[in-house]
């Protein structure tokens, strides 16, 4: 059994990008990330801050919490919000952020394993899936 922190008060990180952010990015880690064991980030995104590509060989579910945001792979985009639940698969390739109107935050549990950090997402990487939204964005998408 392991145990972590729950506080909004302690251990609040302002991130202004770099190796794992385009962007303002403020983190919380209420249950640290261990080899292959599940960890716990409370992320918020500022408007248009968002990951870097990358993947986690055990997979990692977000679950929306506030504001409104994107989930992408190279397969498809699914808008993130309050009360959705989006599964990332085991080693699947992708990045998640904040849309460029509105904040973004999210609860993320990594499932284990390692986190492998890729390159940057390009600003037409990133306008690109924003473009194409449909106008009911915050229903899930089913797949």
């Amino acid at each position: 059994m392991r145990t972590g922190w729950h506080s909004r008060r302690r251990g609040v990180v302002q991130t202004p990008g770099g190796s794992m952010f385009t962007g303002v990015v403020w983190a919380e880690v209420p249950l640290p990330h261990a080899d292959d064991v599940a960890g716990v980030n409370r992320v918020t995104f500022a408007r248009g801050s968002r990951t870097v590509w990358h993947r986690h060989c055990g997979g990692q579910m977000l679950i929306g919490c506030a504001g409104s945001g994107l989930v992408v792979t190279h397969d498809g985009v699914q808008p993130i919000s309050e009360g959705i639940v989006v599964h990332a698969f085991a080693d699947e390739l992708h990045w998640h952020g904040a849309l460029p109107d509105a904040f973004m935050s999210h609860t993320s549990i990594v499932l284990g394993g390692d986190t492998e950090w890729f390159e940057e997402v390009s600003e037409a990487d990133y306008r690109a899936p924003v473009a194409n939204l449909p106008a009911n964005s915050a229903t899930p998408r089913n797949s």
